[in-house]
Parts: C-alpha cells; structure tokens; sequence
C-alpha cells in the first residue's frame, strides 16, 4: 500500500467497484477500504455448511447494453441468463407475479373483481382524455397517489396498502412517491392493457398450484453468476488487479481531514498504528451518510439535524436449511398478508444448483424492520421459529424438512423515501460535497433505491465525470436512462 492515490473509495459495493474500475482504466490509482471482511457490499454471497447466500434476491437487470456487456465481460462465463418466475401469495392461493390481471380478478371475491375493473377501467379512460388534451400529469405527492392514479383505489387497498405498509412499517400516504417514479419510471398501460385483453378473450386462466410450472407475465430476463452475486464484486476485484489499485478489508475509519486531503484508518486485526492516506483528487463515499459526515471535521447543525430525521432501513435474513431438493420452482415469493412474518422468500437453487449441496435447499426470508424495535431485538431462536411457523402455514415447507438454520442482520439496506426526505438529502449531500473533494455515490452513499446495474451505471457516470474534468462531479441528481424489468 502506498501513502498516496488518486482516489480513496470508502466502500467495496458494486457503485464503488465500478468508479474504481472506470477511473483506473485510463490511469488512476484508487485505494478501496471496506469495514466487511469481504468485499461485494449488499452483493455478497456468504458461505455456510456448505450453502452459499446471498442478501436475498439479487439477479443483474439492465435496459443498457453497453453496461450489459461491461458486467457480462467482468464476470466471465459463468454468469447465466435466467427468466424471471415470481409469485405473490394473496387470497389464500400463490398468483403469478407480476400480475396478471385476469388472474387476479379471478382469484378475488366477485364484488371485489367488479369494483377493481371499474376503479381500473374509470383511471385508464381519465388519463387517455387527459393525454388527448394535452392536460399535465398531476404531480404525486405520496406513493399513494401514485398507485391509485395508474390502477384504481380498490387495487390500492388490495394490493398496495397492505404489502407497503408491511415492509416499511407505514402507510404509503407517508412514502415519497419517488419511490415508485424510482423504481418504475412509469408504466406502459396501454400495452398493458392491450395484453390483459388478449389474454380474456383468449380464456388464458393459470392455475395457483405451487407447483405450475408456467412462467410469469413479462417477467424478464436477468443475469446471475453460477456461484451467487458475489461473483459481480469479485470480477470488478480480478480486474481491477490489472491497474493500480489496492483493496483493504476489515478497515475502521476514524477521521477525513479535507484540509490535507488525507484518510486515517486501522484495519482490525492488524498490530499497526493509525494509517494516513492521501487522496490527490478526491474520496469516493459509498457509506452510510451518517457515517461519513461523523468522519468529518467541520459539522453544521441544520445538517446533523437533516440527518437525524434521514432513515435508512435494516433488514433480517432468516435462511433455513431444506432436507429436499426444491421447495418451489420460483426466483423468489412475496407474501404481504401481515401475519406472515417474512416479506419474501428466495430459494437459491433455483438460480444455480451450485448453491445447495446436492439433494438440499434452503429459503432465505426476508424481514424488514429499524435498529432496536420490537422484530430487531428479537431473539435468533424466535425468529428462526416464526419463520418455520409462517412458511408451514403458506404451504412451502413442513417442519420436520428443516436441518438448520441461520440469521444474519443488516443495517442500512434500504433508504427510506419520506415525504421531505429529498430537501433534507440535498441539504446533507450539498454540505459533505461543499469543497469537491469528498462525492457520494451508490445506493448508500447517496441514498438511492438503485437495482445493482443502476448503482454499477452511477458508478461509471461519476468516474467519467471525473475523467472528463466535470467539476460538477457529482451524481445527486444522477436518472437511471430505462428500467428493465
């Protein structure tokens, strides 16, 4: 390790790996610190007893080809194409996901399906008057609005309310309608539509059986490494070998002085004093806001207050051990009935047979919560057993088929869009860019719901930013060009 790069990043994720990447191709040296033991961020695959897990589901996904070719080139050929197959289990019965409307209506309640095709049908024929006369879309000011303007109040109540409120433990009248706009970048009804109607005339019905064996509507095809999400990470770490880089693991920052462009350190572990690096154009942050304006030496207190009120939200993995061979033929199940304790349920060997020993499986379910209330605290043993409860109850498992299990907890996996999250956002980024020496980025670093290919893409941007001598530098404002579902 040298005591001077080019580029410091803090944080080894897929955002931070891509900008070191793009920035040493044209002759930079990047010095990399992460505080895990590995490297991958939330795109890590752990090991255990022979399983490998990722943090749930993680497929690669992008409308653009040239970062399409980039990963594919990165990961090499072990990284396979997949069409995605999803459930969601409402009503009793598992549906295909995403839905199909005409199988969705046919497993509601009659009254509930009337009402749904005429909320749906009344929105449909507002929006294309409105279009024809040239009348703005009204601007969203919740997730709320924004579900209801697309599919009707009484899809709201089915499907939006109860499944939103159930992973971010509130109404989605209190989401930022961001979150959706993010995500979806709008959405395609007319095809959509034109499709649903097809498929009635046709009597095209499917069947709730855990079991069929036919794929989801639309639902896309995605790229996977044969040995888990790690293998994105850990291709970016093969060829970053080829330049000037340096990747330091298990490191605890302390300090950031802006004044002289230096990092200080400790990596655990090790018996050394405090490590000082310098950076000779700037440090990349892919960490927790919180955590990089704590490193700082100049503080303000409107920004601290900003970040008290800026949530990130934690997660739990519960991953129960099978003693079969499958469990389902889906990527992933959602399940948004509140007395289900998990949120989904990823089966991994259903994306490559090199993560489960042969004959085996395992389910990792999900459960989002916050640092300290009430599902965080609770014990390793009881959560294990809710979900055993939860996945008997719906149908994926019996009791006696679990061999084991494990539980691992993640803090800030998912930003939280509140109503005023974007003025306080601005106010924090603003404040640690201030000198143009310290840039955040990545789905963390910048508080952005990003898929993997729009924090990879993020990535890429800011480090041509930087190359071209852009002395905006920075990527708040950064839109993902098409979302490829």
């Amino acid at each position: 390790m040298k005591d001077r790069y080019d580029y410091i990043v803090m944080g080894a994720g897929v955002a931070g790996l891509s900008f070191a990447h793009e920035v040493a191709k044209h002759g930079k040296s990047v010095l990399i610190l992460e505080k895990d033991k590995q490297i991958g961020g939330l795109s890590q695959t752990i090991e255990y007893k022979g399983f490998r897990f990722d943090y749930c589901a993680h497929r690669f996904h992008t409308a653009d080809p040239d970062l399409l070719k980039e990963v594919r080139e990165i990961v090499g050929s072990t990284f396979k194409k997949h069409t995605k197959k999803s459930r969601i289990y409402m009503f009793g019965k598992f549906l295909k996901y995403p839905f199909e409307l005409q199988n969705l209506l046919r497993a509601m309640k009659r009254t509930q399906a009337v009402k749904a095709i005429f909320s749906f049908g009344i929105n449909f024929i507002s929006r294309q008057i409105r279009s024809l006369l040239r009348i703005e879309r009204t601007k969203f000011r919740d997730y709320r609005d924004w579900f209801t303007y697309y599919f009707g109040r009484t899809l709201y109540l089915i499907m939006c309310e109860p499944y939103t409120t159930k992973i971010w433990k509130t109404s989605p009248q209190d989401l930022s309608a961001d979150w959706a706009d993010q995500r979806f970048q709008g959405i395609k009804l007319t095809e959509f539509v034109a499709r649903v109607i097809k498929k009635l005339l046709k009597l095209d019905f499917s069947s709730y059986s855990l079991e069929d064996e036919s794929l989801a509507p639309d639902g896309g095809e995605f790229y996977y490494g044969e040995m888990g999400a790690q293998e994105i990470p850990d291709g970016y770490e093969r060829a970053l070998g080829k330049f000037d880089t340096d990747i330091l693991t298990k490191v605890v920052i302390e300090k950031i002085s802006e004044d002289d462009k230096k990092i200080e350190f400790v990596v655990r572990g090790d018996n050394v004093n405090k490590l000082k690096v310098a950076a000779n154009e700037s440090i990349i942050s892919t960490i927790p806001l919180h955590d990089c304006y704590s490193y700082l030496e100049r503080n303000n207190n409107s920004v601290k207050d900003y970040l008290e009120n800026l949530t990130y939200m934690d997660i739990i993995f519960v991953y129960l051990l099978i003693g079969k061979e499958q469990v389902s033929n889906d990527h992933w199940l959602y399940f948004p009935d509140e007395d289900i304790i998990f949120n989904r349920s990823v089966e991994f060997t259903t994306w490559s047979k090199l993560m489960s020993p042969k004959g085996k499986t395992a389910l990792c379910l999900d459960i989002t919560c916050f640092e300290g209330d009430d599902t965080w605290i609770k014990s390793n043993h009881s959560l294990v057993k809710e979900c055993i409860s939860s996945s008997v109850k719906v149908g994926l498992i019996e009791e006696k088929e679990v061999e084991g299990s494990l539980v691992i907890r993640v803090k800030d996996a998912y930003p939280f869009y509140d109503l005023d999250y974007k003025n306080k956002l601005r106010e924090v980024v603003e404040f640690i860019e201030k000198r143009g020496f310290i840039h955040c980025l990545g789905r963390t670093g910048i508080f952005r719901y990003n898929n993997s290919d729009g924090s990879i893409g993020m990535g890429i941007e800011l480090a041509k930013k930087f190359i071209s001598s852009d002395s905006a530098g920075s990527v708040l404002d950064y839109e993902v060009k098409e979302i490829s579902y």
